[in-house]
């Protein structure tokens, strides 16, 4: 497995942790967010599917990955405007950025399974590396 699988493994991992961590926060607390656990879920979801494309290599479900990561980065592009209005608070504030940054990762994901560098671990070309 490249250095670079290995490294978004990593930040899915990280990602999926913090977004459950967020759920439940949101679940204990009886907020009004109904819409940030429902997308939590969702890219939760979405990004177990990755683990387990990139992991097991599931070619039949390549395709579809990538389309599920565009839709998933434009309902936190969705969520990234409706927050707006809270900018100017501290919790709008991070909440916007972390919403801006995870749709930036979601993209340069969707690029990376997409690349030669990838394609040739998927198909089990890839070149041999010291691990």
């Amino acid at each position: 497995m490249p250095k670079s699988a290995k490294t978004v493994l990593t930040i899915n991992s990280i990602i999926m942790i913090g977004l459950l961590i967020l759920a439940f926060q949101v679940y204990i607390n009886w907020q009004s967010e109904y819409f940030m656990a429902f997308l939590s879920a969702a890219i939760i979801g979405g990004l177990f599917l990755c683990q387990m494309v990139v992991m097991y290599k599931g070619r039949k479900l390549w395709n579809m990955l990538r389309a599920i990561i565009y839709v998933l980065a434009l309902l936190i592009a969705l969520f990234l405007v409706a927050s707006l209005a809270d900018l100017f608070t501290v919790a709008g504030f991070f909440k916007c950025l972390g919403s801006l940054f995870l749709t930036l990762y979601l993209l340069g994901l969707r690029g990376y399974l997409n690349s030669k560098e990838f394609l040739g671990y998927f198909t089990g070309l890839e070149q041999t590396e010291s691990e």
